[in-house]
């Protein structure tokens, strides 16, 4: 089914069974109940009832219409030398997902946020639209960020949309997609970065293509939509990835972390933030503004980073 993915079963389980558990507890409260000649023991088992009721279904009405509306700044620091020259602060904003959940207010909310946090550039990997081409006019707001945005595709740009249509229009909102090419750009301190971009590497990814023509001299950091990449022989050569595309889980629960299986060969464990992995640089995962599946976020709310990046 177009638009849907692996997280949609996992809340409509977690739906189903919350239901099954109320219901369950109700017959056994019921049972108790009949064999219970005092009036007050029955309340209480009533009053036991009404409770886990009101907080099964409000754990699913907060998931399903409060949660994906209350976006998040969260900010971070990334050092990627022991000596540090320069800094640049960056925001970064992965899986739009224009379309039926997340529509042109959506995207201007977040132009209106990241504009008020004064960063010096906007990266996005990937995944601008939900599960057709013509979403992507939901996304005229991003020609209002003061800051300027480099971009790669995501899966969903690649699957359920004419990926060329997608960029054309991206790029007209003055959006720059990085298609397995790189640009080198000079901080106000004088600092300067190679941002490289790599198409879906579930699609048309070609990292040597990306990186042939890198300032050896300036870090490289990679935009690419999946995670993945970290496990790929070209990662060695960027010191910093920026990925998103797992949402966060999108379902989570205190303690255990995501609910639904993640599309990644990582992994669960690479859910959200920070990863450090040696030779192969740093790995930095950004749980995404939008929603897939299902129109539920639960402990993982639609998120900006915003990194400080020290080198």
């Amino acid at each position: 089914m177009e638009g849907v993915t692996l997280i949609t079963i996992p809340w409509w389980v977690f739906e189903i069974a919350t239901v099954a558990m109320l219901l369950g507890f109700g017959a056994l409260a019921i049972e108790s109940a009949v064999k219970m000649k005092e009036r007050s023991a029955r309340r209480i088992l009533w009053g036991i009832v009404g409770a886990l009721a009101l907080f099964g279904w409000g754990v699913i009405f907060y998931g399903s219409f409060i949660e994906p509306k209350r976006l998040q700044v969260v900010e971070r620091e990334v050092v990627l030398s022991e000596k540090v020259e320069h800094q640049v602060r960056v925001a970064v904003i992965s899986d739009y997902h224009a379309g039926p959940y997340k529509n042109a207010r959506s995207m201007e909310r977040v132009v209106q946020k990241v504009n008020g946090l004064k960063v010096d550039m906007v990266w996005s990997p990937g995944d601008f639209i939900f599960n057709n081409t013509e979403q992507v006019e939901m996304l005229e707001p991003l020609s209002r960020y003061e800051a300027p945005i480099y971009a790669s595709t995501g899966n969903h740009d690649h699957e359920f949309a004419d990926v060329e249509a997608v960029v054309d229009r991206l790029e007209a909102f003055g959006v720059s997609v990085l298609r397995n090419e790189s640009t080198l750009v000079e901080g106000q301190d004088g600092g300067r970065l190679n941002i490289v971009g790599i198409d879906d590497i579930w699609f048309s990814p070609n990292p040597p293509a990306a990186l042939a023509k890198v300032d050896p001299d300036a870090p490289v950091v990679v935009i690419v939509h999946n995670p993945d990449f970290i496990l790929d022989p070209y990662a060695k050569e960027a010191d910093l990835v920026i990925s998103g595309h797992t949402h966060g889980g999108q379902i989570r629960l205190p303690w255990i972390g995501p609910v639904p299986p993640l599309p990644t060969k990582l992994g669960r464990a690479y859910d959200r933030g920070v990863f450090g992995f040696g030779e192969e640089g740093t790995l930095f995962i950004t749980q995404g503004v939008g929603e897939t599946g299902p129109r539920a976020r639960l402990f993982a709310r639609p998120t900006i980073d915003v990194l400080t990046i020290r080198y």
